[in-house]
């Protein structure tokens, strides 16, 4: 009971605040173009100043935990390259390769994951989170933008050293982790009067996305590309998840560690890689799909890893 309640407490507090923005929107509370706002205010602001305060805080400057760095990166590599082996030989169109690839490896580790490992072990978690949140966001993002543009339908995104480099300096969230980083480096010390109205801002930035997640889930979409959809949700919150963790727990990973690599490998897809989606000449129709059906299956499937990790001992 106890590895019940402990799975249960980690997992509603998030389908509350998505249900909760899923429901307001129903009842025609807010609109689409509120929600639409609401999400450019939390991606492009909100989460920045998050992962700022969050790197500043708690960077202790120690990398030293490299098996966990190199298990985050040779892990979602693996599953990048076994998507580009095994999608174009099921999927026919090419924008929708794109789309399922990113689907399959691109983990809302940002606004799942972080709220998600720190329900399970509180400020120990943001350490670790914070330091591969430096490292996986950039990596994310670069084999984002290199898959979007090799198999974009416009033809107008051509993968050059250029256009990566532009991507990266110009994200949101990689900027934030930058900034954050070298606060940290040099012990920046902000004066209260801004200390605690960014602290207060970071504190809304994962209730907001969860709850504009909610707020545009739109589950008629899915009887479009229904089949596909299913395929990467199987694989996006089964396949891999159970893979990579059973592997890990094999390497010796235990506790927070392994909390932290859950979030990387178990959660959904990432909104993030909807908007890019959408903005690069793939299916963004598709993506969005992915994101929903991911993101509503994910808190099941997520309450059923924990549980069993738990009762067996690996929490």
């Amino acid at each position: 009971m106890n590895n019940f309640l402990f799975s249960l407490n980690v997992v509603a507090p998030l389908f509350v605040l998505m249900a909760t923005g899923y429901v307001i929107r129903q009842i025609r509370f807010v609109t689409e173009d509120f929600l639409s706002q609401l999400n450019k205010l939390v991606f492009k602001f909100c989460l920045p100043i998050m992962l700022f305060q969050d790197i500043r805080l708690s960077y202790e400057g120690d990398f030293s935990n490299t098996k966990l760095i190199f298990a985050s990166l040779i892990g979602i590599a693996t599953v990048i390259f076994l998507s580009f082996v095994i999608v174009p030989l099921l999927v026919k169109r090419k924008a929708q390769r794109g789309s399922i690839i990113q689907g399959i490896y691109r983990s809302n580790f940002l606004i799942y994951g972080m709220p998600l490992a720190v329900g399970m072990y509180g400020d120990s978690a943001v350490a670790a989170i914070s330091m591969l949140m430096f490292i996986m966001i950039p990596f994310y993002n670069v084999a984002a933008v290199i898959i979007l543009s090799i198999y974009s339908e416009t033809g107008t995104h051509k993968v050059t050293f250029k256009s990566v480099l532009y991507d990266i300096v110009t994200n949101p969230l990689i900027l934030g982790c930058f900034f954050g980083l070298l606060g940290g480096m040099i012990h920046l010390q902000l004066p209260r009067f801004l200390n605690v109205p960014l602290a207060q801002l970071a504190g809304t930035a994962a209730p907001l996305a969860l709850f504009v997640m909610g707020g545009e889930f739109k589950f008629r979409s899915l009887r479009n590309n229904l089949l596909k959809v299913i395929a990467v949700t199987v694989a996006r919150l089964i396949i891999v998840p159970v893979a990579a963790l059973s592997l890990f727990i094999y390497m010796g990973f235990r506790d927070v560690d392994l909390a932290v690599l859950l979030c990387i490998f178990a959660t959904p897809a990432a909104l993030a890689g909807y908007i890019m989606s959408k903005n690069m000449g793939t299916d963004g129709e598709l993506s969005g799909q992915i994101v929903v059906l991911t993101t509503a299956c994910s808190c099941v499937t997520i309450f059923f890893i924990i549980y069993f990790l738990r009762t067996w001992g690996y929490f």
